[in-house]
């Protein structure tokens, strides 16, 4: 089905027809129908400006503020430092576990007898022949008091014997005894005497076996392991019943790089470091043995430092060292220019137009609040001390005039 659109007559000029029905009678005919658009369009209008009142009370949209002029920024005030060139000690760094010098363990050679008695323990300080343990000695008492009886008995019959072969020279004199007699009697008297020597040794026996039975220090010390047990009986052979540190002497068992092995000498001064308590404690050591040989796999070769005597020094705690091996020329800056990012050091050096950029560096040791820097800077530069905290590369700053306190001394540098 097609539908047309409906077209007026070309002859007709009455539009009324044509107006919406239930309009005014006066907007019949053409002047009726131009008022009626004018109605229309200004309708419209008032619909349209509602809706957009409507929205804007809706969005509670208001006004844009006029934009913020940019702040100035101000150039941060540092004080700076050069780096300088200035004596430099080379260091070598060594680390190791504390040793005890003398290990001595401490046994018996007693079997078969019960631990009757232990009177020290870990940790405990003892002197050379202080009794440590006692064990069940009645047996070796009672035997100890057998062989005294028999040595008794043997010199007794010493004088018998000799007795005897007094009186049978007296009588082969007289002719009342036959030479043969007298010799007779002079051996049983020999016998006798060496019955005595046999008496003597096994009583000498008895007495060390019951010594034995007393377990004493052999030396000055501190006893750090302890296995024996009171009720014990103990096996035939050597058993270890204590461990002592020979006069509380530790040394340090540091192992180094082979290359490292032909600048250490015996009796160079070590400054022996342990962290603890956060706060470091420092001790003096000296080279005792460079041993000589260096192990195939690891490359490495070790140092026996002796160090100083203090109940502090435990065996099996690890600590760091520094021997002073030599002096150069080196770069040092003071020790606040330091700074660190992401646990890395880095400094701040400032450029000719006052611009700030940061390098990371390799430092060396610390003394007297300057610090020896291995790379990273050269002499000369500037580096910045106080605000180096708050600093980022490309920041310009303000050189404070201000005179650095202290001066660069000569320094021990890691190697």
């Amino acid at each position: 089905m097609t539908i047309h659109s409906a077209e007026l007559p070309a002859d007709r000029t009455d539009l009324g027809a044509y107006a919406p029905a239930g309009a005014p009678g006066r907007l019949r005919g053409r002047s009726g129908l131009k008022r009626y658009r004018w109605w229309l369009l200004a309708g419209g209008v008032v619909v349209l400006g509602a809706i957009a009142a409507a929205v804007l009370m809706r969005s509670g949209a208001k006004p844009a503020a006029p934009a913020a002029a940019p702040a100035k920024v101000s150039a941060l005030p540092v004080t700076v430092a050069p780096v300088v060139v200035a004596p430099v000690t080379r260091t070598l760094l060594v680390t190791g576990s504390l040793a005890a010098f003398d290990d001595l363990p401490i046994g018996t050679e007693t079997s078969g007898l019960a631990l009757a008695e232990v009177l020290v323990d870990i940790g405990d300080t003892v002197k050379k022949g202080q009794l440590l343990a006692r064990f069940n000695d009645s047996v070796l008492r009672a035997d100890l008091a057998e062989k005294e009886a028999l040595l008794t008995e043997a010199k007794g019959n010493v004088v018998e014997a000799d007795a005897n072969y007094a009186r049978a020279q007296d009588l082969v004199r007289t002719g009342a005894m036959s030479a043969r007699d007298l010799d007779n009697r002079r051996a049983l008297a020999v016998s006798m005497r060496a019955r005595v020597g046999v008496a003597e040794a096994n009583r000498d026996l008895s007495i060390a076996r019951l010594k034995q039975s007393e377990v004493r220090a052999p030396a000055d010390g501190t006893i750090t392991a302890r296995t024996a047990r009171i009720g014990a009986v103990l096996s035939a052979g050597g058993t270890e019943l204590f461990r002592m540190i020979r006069e509380n002497r530790v040394e340090l068992v540091a192992e180094v790089p082979e290359n490292d092995m032909m600048v250490a000498k015996a009796g160079q001064t070590v400054n022996v470091t342990i962290d603890g308590d956060n706060m470091a404690h420092h001790y003096v050591g000296t080279i005792r043995v460079v041993e000589p040989t260096v192990d195939n796999k690891t490359r490495l070769g070790r140092l026996r430092i002796d160090l100083e005597r203090n109940p502090d020094l435990r065996p099996g705690m690890f600590v760091t060292g520094r021997v002073a091996v030599g002096q150069a020329d080196g770069l040092v800056v003071p020790e606040a220019a330091i700074v660190y990012r992401e646990v890395r050091p880095v400094v701040f050096v400032v450029d000719q137009e006052n611009k700030v950029a940061g390098r990371s560096v390799t430092t060396g040791a610390r003394q007297d609040g300057n610090i020896a820097i291995v790379s990273g800077v050269k002499a000369g530069e500037r580096v910045v001390l106080s605000g180096a905290g708050y600093l980022k590369d490309g920041d310009v700053v303000t050189v404070v005039d201000k005179a650095v306190e202290g001066t660069v001394k000569p320094l021990p540098v890691q190697q």
